[in-house]
């Protein structure tokens, strides 16, 4: 009788695209989490939300909003000032006119991306991703039903975009390439010259390009280009963006995505269901944000290339582990399989044995499988605590 019940509730397939190997990409993190309230001195470098504060001048924005009385719906799109100001400024960006209209908010880049990614792929199409890719992408990618078709991009040449690799994986099928580049986790740059191939690859086969740039700012070694600065890609292109990284925003959930001009009310369609709405008080800070020049901005990227640079010499000094040096991001990849262990025992074993909280690597594709992400996301002192923890443990597991 039981089993007869179970039949009838039956739920939709979309639960199974939701539930893939990303889906358990923060459990270390998450039990983690849990031990920090028993547990003295975890260290968490799993989920991308570091220890700096939203600057104050964007936090009273939001506060003298709140006492305007600012809590009511908003237009379904965004509110006009914000979509303005990025409008503006993604022009300047990007050396062409982005209309207002082409903008459309969202609560998060990650709610933004999703709603592209429905809007553009569905059952019988293809969408391309690069590996290494952010945990959510293959869930994103698949959400309508499209069927996800993974280029790795090999470790050797620092996950440097190669578009003909990209080129073999094209079938007639294949209707999305989401990019994302300064990359995560690997925090790759990639070149003006790649991306020129890409944009004249997309547009030679008719396909969309999604360009997820939400670590846009914090480049390190190199200048982000952007796919949508090529001539001709904003017939094509969608850039996904917000201010969780650049302006220590993660909470606020404000994000959004620049469309083709013809192609933006889609967007405002599917928002109008989704949403009906962003929290006006949350879009009247986030134009605080983008109206000013805020010099914790430029200090928090100084920042996390200092810190970078003292996670990155500290874990090269660890035999058997391999160091992939990001560009730019919050994140580098470290590869251990030559400690005999994929990224999942890894990274189980290190909280377990030391109290160090990283990102197992099956998460962002299997072609990495063997490596555990680890964020520049705590002070230098932590930082050198959490290598002088993992050279601890690796000198053990070694010596067993």
């Amino acid at each position: 009788m039981a089993e007869q019940a179970t039949d009838l509730w039956k739920l939709s397939a979309a639960v199974r695209r939701f539930s893939g190997p990303g889906s358990k990409a923060w459990e270390v993190t998450n039990r983690a989490a849990a031990l920090e309230s028993t547990v003295e001195g975890i260290i968490q470098l799993g989920v991308g939300d570091p220890d700096f504060d939203t600057p104050a001048a964007i936090r009273e924005a939001a506060i003298a909003a709140l006492r305007a009385g600012r809590t009511h719906y908003s237009p379904i799109a965004g509110e006009p000032r914000l979509r303005e100001r990025i409008a503006s400024q993604a022009s300047a960006r990007h050396g062409k006119r982005i209309a207002p209209d082409q903008v459309v908010i969202f609560p998060g880049a990650q709610c933004a991306l999703f709603a592209t990614m429905l809007c553009l792929a569905e059952r019988g199409d293809e969408v391309v991703l690069l590996e290494p890719a952010y945990a959510t992408y293959d869930a994103v990618a698949q959400a309508g039903g499209a069927t996800l078709v993974g280029v790795p991009l090999p470790a050797e040449t620092g996950f440097a975009l190669d578009v003909s690799r990209v080129a073999e994986a094209l079938t007639s099928r294949t209707r999305v390439i989401l990019l994302n580049s300064p990359g995560n986790p690997a925090g790759r740059l990639y070149r003006r010259a790649d991306l020129g191939q890409l944009v004249a690859l997309c547009r030679e086969r008719g396909i969309w390009l999604v360009s997820d740039e939400v670590y846009w700012s914090l480049a390190f070694d190199g200048e982000h280009k952007s796919p949508l600065s090529e001539e001709g890609a904003e017939d094509f292109c969608f850039v996904v963006n917000s201010l969780s990284k650049s302006h220590a925003m993660t909470g606020w959930r404000i994000g959004w995505s620049i469309a083709p001009a013809a192609r933006a009310g889609h967007l405002v369609d599917l928002a109008q269901c989704l949403l009906f709405g962003v929290n006006q008080f949350v879009q009247d800070a986030a134009a605080e944000a983008l109206e000013r020049e805020f010099p914790e901005v430029d200090e928090m990227t100084a920042t996390f290339k200092r810190r970078r640079d003292v996670l990155c010499d500290g874990l090269a000094a660890i035999p058997s582990l391999d160091v992939h040096r990001p560009d730019a991001g919050m994140f580098l990849l470290l590869g251990v399989g030559r400690t005999g262990m994929d990224g999942a025992t890894f990274a189980e074993s290190l909280l377990d044995e030391v109290g160090v909280a990283v990102v197992p690597g099956f998460a962002f594709g299997g072609s990495v499988r063997d490596s555990v992400r680890i964020g520049f996301l705590r002070d230098e002192a932590t930082l050198k605590e959490a290598v002088r923890r993992i050279a601890s443990f690796v000198e053990r597991r070694n010596a067993a």
